[in-house]
């Protein structure tokens, strides 16, 4: 072992008077790997929500939304779209008839609420947004058996089925082959004398599944019909309002756009075709994440600086504390170069091991708020403690062991064993829904996604910061003259 190593290594363990050096040392290290740890932890969460959402969204609607300015009606739409399948980069189109309805409460007086409702084809909207892999219950919107049952059940003429997303079912209080009655319109009554009335246009719809994206966006507020029934309630017979695309790349869909508004001709200068990409509809939410992002980062190193400045701290003390060894050392033969080294392995060691420390707390922390599997009863983490506390007890008053590097090493690998079984029974994957908070962040479990990159970043850092923090106690103590360190001795 070097010279510089051997001495480092023995003021980091030091022993009886100068064990409050050792004490320090160890809150340095915890300071620096509770540092490492809430950052990796944090943008583990932040990345998971973006991504999150970004898979989220992009499973459930279209990289590019083709409509008329002012949403009105189209025919020959689907010419336009084999010409838009024909743009490079295009994997599939959808026609939409996308309309908001009036939901009527049975038995009351007005309207109870809205939702917006989505006249589909379900061939093609699969190709686009995967609509049936996110549907439980049936599909078929036309020949459900249920919507005869219904029908002879109510005695009242049904158009068609009806899936809703869940968070609207449960909003509405209704569940499958329940009948929804929509206002499709609402008219002022031209003959009627005094206060107007209103010629209301209804349609009975019956449920027969539901839609559960885990977006409360669409989970919220969405319902799906057949297309042609809808182009029957707006008397659009083969028209529609709205086509839906998907990309081969998403993040192509800005470049794109202007090529599938060319692809679908329109040449009409009043009616004009607008494009609106995803980029663009969630442009402020994942601005306000990247936002968020930075500003994490740069708080999360302000504290790995403060732990800097607690090993800069210890450091100082260990100078003060070892000025007679210092002075002896160099008494003995020993270069600014050598008592510059010992404090700066010293200082470097305390932050490579806070560094490891903190990693391998937060990416277990990460492990387990990502793993949903059914842990043991928190009364087992209580045994673990008491056992840990009676060995530490035990092993501190009758000395069963006697080698003292033998006995913190094993209490050391026991505290880190308790504590990671500990942690194991405590920490499991956090339901936002269970929390209430599932409509605020678009999403049922709050996700965890590692980035590697930003792992081995953030350590680097921190291994930096730490060893900048101990060039300056290290540069005065090589500065020490001997005779000035040994003067009072």
């Amino acid at each position: 072992m070097k010279f510089e190593w051997f001495v480092a290594s023995r003021y980091l363990l030091s022993r009886r008077k100068q064990s409050f050096i050792s004490i320090i040392s160890i809150i340095s290290i915890a300071g620096v790997g509770l540092g490492v740890a809430t950052v990796i932890l944090v943008i583990a969460v932040l990345d998971g929500v973006e991504h999150g959402l970004r898979d989220r969204f992009l499973a459930n609607e279209a990289h590019v939304v083709l409509r008329l300015i002012g949403n009105n009606f189209f025919g020959d739409y689907q010419d336009r779209i084999e010409r838009i399948t024909d743009v490079e980069g295009v994997v599939a189109a959808s026609p939409v008839v996308y309309s908001q309805m009036g939901v009527f409460q049975t038995g009351g007086e007005g309207i109870k609420d809205t939702i917006f409702v989505k006249g589909i084809d379900t061939a093609q909207e699969d190709k686009v947004t995967g609509f049936s892999h996110f549907v439980e219950g049936s599909v078929d919107f036309q020949t459900s058996p249920l919507i005869k049952e219904a029908a002879l059940r109510e005695g009242e003429t049904i158009s068609g089925g009806m899936v809703v997303g869940s968070r609207l079912a449960a909003r509405l209080g209704i569940g499958v082959g329940d009948v929804l009655r929509l206002v499709v319109s609402l008219d002022e009554n031209p003959g009627s004398i005094g206060s107007p009335t209103f010629l209301v246009d209804f349609s009975n719809f019956v449920i027969i599944g539901f839609y559960e994206s885990e977006l409360a966006v669409y989970d919220n507020q969405i319902a799906y019909i057949a297309k042609e029934t809808a182009q029957e309630l707006y008397d659009a017979e083969d028209k529609v309002n709205v086509i839906l695309v998907k990309l081969e790349d998403a993040e192509m869909a800005s470049e794109l756009s202007v090529l599938i508004e060319d692809a679908a001709q329109f040449s009409d200068i009043i009616d004009r075709a607008i494009t609106t990409t995803w980029l663009e509809t969630h442009a402020s939410l994942f601005a306000a994440l990247k936002l968020e992002k930075i500003a994490t980062v740069i708080i999360e190193a302000l504290i790995i600086l403060v732990a800097a400045f607690n090993i800069a701290s210890t450091l100082i003390m260990t100078v003060m504390e070892k000025t007679r060894d210092i002075g002896t050392l160099r008494t003995l033969g020993a270069s600014r170069g050598n008592i510059l080294g010992i404090f700066m392995i010293q200082g470097s060691v305390i932050g490579m091991l806070g560094t490891i420390a903190g990693s391998a707390l937060g990416l277990g922390l990460c492990w387990l708020l990502s793993n949903n599997v059914v842990r043991p009863s928190p009364l087992y983490a209580f045994g673990a403690i008491a056992l840990l506390i009676i060995c530490q007890i035990v092993i501190a008053f009758r000395r069963l062991i006697p080698h003292g590097t033998i006995r913190k090493l094993g209490m050391s690998v026991f505290w880190v064993v308790v504590v990671g079984f500990v942690l194991y029974c405590f920490v499991k994957p956090i339901s936002l829904k269970e929390l209430g908070l599932s409509g605020i962040y678009q999403m049922n479990e709050l996700p965890i996604r590692v980035n590697w990159f930003f792992v081995g970043f953030i350590n680097l850092l921190s291994f930096l910061i730490c060893w900048l923090g101990t060039t300056y106690p290290a540069w005065q103590a090589s500065n020490l003259k001997p005779i000035e360190a040994l003067q009072y001795e």
